[in-house]
């Protein structure tokens, strides 16, 4: 069976991205979110400690990535997060979507062989036809999406699949949505525990392919956007 699996953290128009998603994924849905934090108009949800970290996923973790991106970020002492240090902040604790989902799946019943990963934010289309890379997913395959981000804002998801050679970003997993078997989700929190978790799209790399070898996986450009990389106020007719 399939699970929608949404975690994050809530924003103000939350209720009609999940209206969307639900729309176009007619599965059984599971949330996640942080307690302390405004507690989301659903059922299903689980509430979890937010993460401490005694690392920096980025300039401490002990698994570095050979990745060009990621040394662009690391590098001492112009790297991207050093230059930005609102940036360095954020990425401290990147790894915080990695907890959640794993929190998240591991409650689920053992039922729910593969995973639709969501955020509360994710707006995605419903023009396009997401069920040959949910048959993926079945076959064993990860699968992660990404809309990009263009000049001016992007008008809402974009509505065609552009699937992306695997080095064009090497160690990398998209993440705005994720198709993945249920047992590919491994040793995430003990990786924490190690400080070996990487976060962002490296920690997803990490998870899904990095550590068991298998390189059966595909980046995907395009299938939806995220609310703050789309045109305000959101036009919900187009999507």
């Amino acid at each position: 069976m399939i699970a929608v699996c949404v975690s994050g953290i809530t924003g103000p128009e939350y209720e009609k991205v999940l209206e969307l998603q639900r729309k176009v994924f007619p599965y059984d849905f599971f949330f996640q979110q942080w307690e302390g934090y405004p507690e989301p108009n659903v059922s299903n949800c689980l509430y979890t400690p937010e993460p401490k970290w005694d690392y920096h996923v980025m300039e401490d973790v002990k698994v570095k990535p050979d990745c060009d991106i990621f040394r662009r970020y690391t590098k001492k002492p112009d790297g991207k997060m050093y230059r930005k240090k609102k940036l360095y902040t954020q990425l401290k604790h990147s790894a915080n979507q990695q907890i959640a989902h794993a929190h998240l799946v591991e409650s689920l019943p053992e039922k729910y062989k593969t995973i639709i990963r969501l955020r509360f934010d994710t707006l995605v289309s419903t023009k396009v036809d997401f069920a040959p890379y949910v048959k993926l997913a079945e076959e064993g395959w990860v699968i992660g999406f990404h809309g990009g981000r263009e000049k001016g804002d992007n008008p809402g998801p974009i509505h065609k699949f552009e699937e992306q050679p695997q080095n064009l970003e090497p160690w990398r997993i998209w993440d705005h949505i994720q198709f993945h078997p249920r047992d590919r989700l491994k040793n995430v929190l003990e990786m924490k525990e190690k400080q070996e978790l990487n976060g962002s799209e490296w920690g997803w790399y990490q998870i899904y392919a990095y550590q068991s070898s298998n390189m059966k996986y595909k980046n995907v450009f395009g299938g939806e956007s995220i609310v703050k990389w789309t045109k305000q106020p959101l036009q919900w007719n187009t999507f």
